[in-house]
């Protein structure tokens, strides 16, 4: 089993959420509102586009490629919809035990 950390500002959490919704996940945690900062800046919260979201998702091995493959695919469509500028969507994959 693995979990996905997916960090990305709160404007594009829709298309995060029909990601989710065409792979079939249903299941995951939403932290929003996330500070901090990184390669793509500080995220101070200070104004209502400067705002990050963090989602949570557990998944067995068989499923956690295709998030991976449809992250990438999204980062990158995301990235040349900004002339080749980063964008601020990070993912990682942690293994993960359910334990009760």
């Amino acid at each position: 089993m693995k979990m996905i950390t997916l960090i990305c500002r709160e404007g594009i959490e829709d298309e995060v959420r029909v990601m989710f919704s065409d792979l079939h996940i249903t299941g995951y945690t939403v932290i929003a509102g996330v500070l901090g900062s990184g390669v793509t800046g500080a995220v101070t919260g200070k104004t209502w586009t400067d705002r990050n979201s963090m989602y949570l998702v557990a998944l067995d091995d068989a499923h956690t490629g295709s998030l991976v493959n449809a992250v990438r695919e999204l980062h990158a469509r995301l990235v040349k919809e900004n002339d080749g500028h980063e964008v601020r969507l990070k993912v990682f994959v942690h293994p993960c035990e359910m334990i009760v």
